[in-house]
């Protein structure tokens, strides 16, 4: 009878054992599980901030970008606006000048000079030439003569100068055409101040990129 207590003691002691076994196993088990879970957490926060960060910086980069682009766009806005305004005085004031040559003492010489770069343009020869109203009143048939001559002594060819039936339909300068009907020099002010315009534009660019 002894014996067999002592074997349910046995039993009983074995079973506990496993039992405790058992349980610590449980314990260590679920406390590495508890470490996984809690290692995960703590990576995909970190995840997470990263991503939320990363986000963030190129939100604020893509903000960036876009203010120094909206800043270029009015800077250079405003660059135009000036050029413009600039070369819109300028181009007024030059008017002004030119159609106040017309009443002027030098207008005759002006056109005189006029006449002989159209005489290197189009070459000797028969030419015709048509002025303003007020210029074309100072080509008289002598006077005409006068040029003609002295043009063929510059030119070492003859030239002849006559005066067309008709001024101009312009308010300064003149019109020089050859015989030909094909060439003609358009040398009146209006044409003359168009084709400076450009030209113009590049200085004032110039001129305001240095201020």
């Amino acid at each position: 009878m002894s014996d067999f207590i002592g074997d349910l003691d046995t039993l009983a002691a074995t079973v506990r054992r496993t039992a405790q076994q058992e349980a610590l196993a449980k314990e260590a088990d679920a406390h590495r599980r508890a470490e996984t879970i809690v290692a995960e957490a703590e990576a995909e926060a970190r995840r997470l901030h990263d991503e939320i960060v990363t986000k963030a910086r190129a939100r604020v980069e893509e903000e960036r970008r876009q203010r120094q682009a909206q800043a270029a766009l009015a800077a250079q806005r405003e660059y135009l606006t000036a050029r413009e305004a600039l070369l819109d005085r300028v181009w007024q004031a030059a008017e002004a000048h030119l159609r106040a040559l017309p009443d002027t003492p030098d207008y005759l010489e002006i056109l005189r000079r006029l006449v002989w770069h159209a005489v290197g343009t189009l070459g000797p020869g028969r030419l015709t030439l048509a002025a303003d109203p007020k210029g074309h009143a100072l080509l008289t048939l002598d006077r005409l003569s006068g040029w003609s001559q002295a043009a063929s002594d510059r030119f070492g060819a003859p030239v002849a100068f006559e005066r067309a039936p008709n001024p101009a339909p312009t308010w300064g300068g003149l019109v020089v055409t050859h015989a030909d009907g094909r060439r003609l020099v358009d040398a009146t002010f209006p044409t003359r101040l168009a084709l400076a315009r450009d030209e113009l534009r590049s200085s004032i660019s110039a001129l305001l990129v240095a201020s």
